[in-house]
């Protein structure tokens, strides 16, 4: 293509794509705006438009200056073919096809058919049509608000085609009615009150049915509604009346009206009122959208006003609660912290008199430096190992005073290690403590020593009455050896008489009944010191306060032990379930000594054919060891008092009251728990609980006591 540049008709830049063809095609082209192109369309050969306002006129103009014009943009639509634009027009929106569009245009043109001189009138008119509507869209586009932009509608309608009144008609979005928003004409305004149902009169019609109407005459239309005349005195003749497509939906409806009597709209006028319909039908859109953005806009200026409000509101609400919150915070009169991790945040005022130092001086600085003056954390302080555990524990201060710390961490999440920490000065409390401890130690000393002198006085009583007697026994037997002797003396010195009756004197005194009782009461005396013995045994291993390291025990062996030891080789009524498979932390003696006298009790509570059943099993953190016994049981009211030192109920000389005791202290001491159930006449049943041992090998399973089968 060597001829003129090619006109490219568009109001913006124009497609890197329509750009690249044209270069690449090495076809000349100058951009223009439609103003630029109506003016050269006498000297152009081609063009190229876009869908630009009044590209119609604009393409009619190039085609009457006997040039050739393709559409830039998808095909033409049945509403935009109005007669106005020449046949075989193209549109195009694919760059490599553009060319060839060109071609055959320029090709129609220069053919033997292309004479602009067989353009008609009618074309000509309706390219000076094209133009009106061109200003007349531009007018309109001008407006802004809604009554404006339909009032100029309007007013450009009855120009355009010279009717003698107009209107346009809205849709209701709620109701889908129409309703005349603006009408003009002799007493229009009785109309603004009338409402068209869809499908009612001519313009409910167009609304309904999406197309244009031409009514020549109506009074031969059924659709006609005479209530307009009725409300305005008006006697409409003739009416053409369009719709106003937006996105396929019918914004509302614009109406040309003719009285009766004047020569009808024609064809013509239905095609110019279409042609303006576009233009209107943008602006309408536009004032509609722009008086919702403005009502949008006055909400959202409401909106912001209330919530500026509300959030004012709400600052002083937080600035109050925070008042109250410090204020509440430092009136308690115990320190109270917070921090992240060791570094305090903040602190109340008895945190800051605690440390000594000025409240505004402790943010920033860690706990462990100005509590306690250390460099490094507390030992054993709980934030040592974070999340892990309780947030408990207790420490001295600089000062020595002692102070619990109880911990509440501010959120669950891992990463957050602010902490809300609470100190209570327990000094004083620890001293009471200590004394109440050690009152209850001389009270317990008290009761110990009361028991054991009680325990004790009972054999000493006797024995000292039976060494006074066997004093005076001994006295005797002196006596008679003396007057023995004398006697003998005196045979030797052959005067029987005398030795007979020194003899005699013998007799009288009491040596052999004498002598019969000392013995009795040496064997009593004995068993007195035996017993003193036994109290005092006792008494020295109930005294016995540490815990020896050893090896960990395997209570099965320590049963089977014990039970050899207190019921011999051969227990028929001994019953074993030993099903316990871990060891136990205490050491096998102590193990031995606090089964022996939890069995010895057993053994002297049953009778006859009654049995003792002993059971082992462990838990995963246990191990547990069960005496039960078949015996008399015991009454409630001694149930509380069987551990109290020296508390029994077998009666005089039948037992001390420290086996139990003693057997209590060395469950306790090894960090166990021993219970008791008995019922009266049934049996008694103690539970022994264990601590599991930290270090396990294979238990020992010793072999088989001759027992009752379990």
């Amino acid at each position: 293509m060597n001829a003129a540049p090619v006109l490219v008709v568009l109001q913006r830049e124009p497609p890197k794509a329509l750009i690249s063809s044209l270069t690449k095609a090495e076809v000349p082209f100058r951009q223009v705006s439609p103003q630029e192109a109506i003016r050269a369309s006498s000297s152009a050969q081609l063009a190229i438009c876009a869908r630009v306002p009044g590209w119609q006129a604009v393409i009619a103009r190039i085609y009457l200056g006997g040039g050739a014009a393709v559409i830039w943009g998808p095909p033409l639509a049945p509403f935009e073919n109005r007669g106005l634009l020449p046949p075989h027009l193209e549109a195009v929106d694919d760059p490599a096809r553009l060319i060839e569009a060109l071609q055959r245009a320029r090709d129609r043109v220069q053919g033997p058919a292309a004479n602009p001189q067989q353009l008609s009138e009618k074309l000509l008119e309706r390219v000076e049509s094209a133009e009106r509507i061109s200003q007349f869209a531009q007018s309109i586009a001008t407006r802004i608000d809604l009554p404006d932009v339909i009032h100029e509608a309007i007013n450009r309608t009855r120009d355009l085609c010279e009717a003698d009144g107009a209107s346009l008609l809205l849709v209701d979005p709620a109701t889908g009615d129409l309703f005349f928003e603006t009408v003009t004409g002799a007493d229009s305004r009785n109309m603004q009150t009338l409402r068209l149902k869809p499908g009612q009169g001519v313009a409910g019609k167009v609304a309904q049915e999406a197309t244009s109407r031409l009514v020549l005459d109506v009074r031969q239309d059924r659709d006609f509604d005479p209530r307009t005349d009725a409300a305005t005195g008006f006697t409409t003749g003739s009416i053409i009346a369009v719709p106003l497509l937006q996105g396929g939906d019918v914004l509302g409806v614009l109406e040309a009206v003719r009285i009766e009597g004047r020569q009808a709209f024609h064809d013509e006028d239905l095609h110019r009122l279409e042609d303006l319909a576009p233009h209107v039908t943008i602006a309408v859109h536009n004032a509609q959208t722009a008086a919702r953005l403005r009502e949008v806009q006055l909400q959202l200026i409401g909106a912001n006003t209330d919530l500026e409000r509300r959030v004012q509101v709400r600052t002083k609400q937080i600035r109050d609660a925070k008042v109250e919150w410090e204020r509440t915070f430092d009136a308690i009169d115990e320190p109270i912290a917070l921090q992240d991790g060791f570094v305090i945040r903040r602190a109340n005022i008895a945190y800051a008199k605690e440390v000594g130092l000025p409240i505004t001086e402790i943010p920033g600085k860690t706990c462990h430096k100005i509590m306690a003056g250390l460099d490094s954390p507390c030992a054993g302080c709980p934030l040592r190992s974070g999340r892990v555990g309780e947030l408990t524990g207790e420490f001295k201060m600089k000062s020595q005073a002692s102070l619990l710390l109880s911990g509440f961490w501010m959120s669950a999440e891992p990463s957050d290690n602010r902490v809300v920490i609470h100190y209570r000065d327990v000094t004083k409390q620890r001293a009471l403590e200590e004394r109440l401890r050690e009152s209850e130690r001389l009270a317990a000393l008290g009761q110990l020593a009361s028991g054991a002198a009680h325990e004790i006085n009972n054999p000493l009583g006797f024995l000292t009455s039976n060494l006074q007697n066997l004093q005076y026994c001994l006295e005797e037997l002196r006596m008679s050896a003396t007057l023995s002797t004398k006697a003998l003396e005196l045979m030797r010195a052959n005067q029987q008489g005398e030795a007979l009756r020194a003899l005699e004197e013998i007799q009288y005194l009491e040596g052999e009944s004498s002598a019969g009782d000392g013995l009795e009461m040496i064997n009593e005396s004995l068993e007195g010191a035996r017993r003193v013995g036994d109290i005092v045994r006792g008494l020295r291993e109930l005294s016995r306060q540490e815990i020896g390291r050893g090896d960990p025990c395997c209570v099965n062996s320590a049963v089977t032990r014990v039970v050899r030891s207190e019921f011999g080789e051969h227990a028929p009524h001994v019953i074993l379930d030993l099903q316990a498979k871990i060891r136990a932390e205490i050491q096998p003696l102590h193990m031995d000594q606090a089964l022996g006298h939890i069995l010895r009790n057993a053994k002297q509570a049953v009778t006859g054919t009654q049995k003792v059943i002993v059971r082992t099993a462990n838990t995963d953190t246990e191990v547990i060891v069960q005496v039960e016994d078949e015996g008399c049981g015991i009454p409630p009211e001694n149930l509380r008092r069987i551990f109290e030192p020296f508390f029994t109920t077998r009666g005089v000389g039948k037992g001390i009251g420290l086996g139990l005791t003693a057997a209590y202290g060395i469950v306790k001491r090894n960090g166990g728990w021993i219970d008791v159930t008995s019922v009266a006449g049934r049996g008694t049943t103690l539970t022994l609980k264990l601590p599991r041992a930290k270090q396990q090998d294979a238990v020992y399973q010793p072999p088989a006591l001759v027992t009752s089968p379990a």
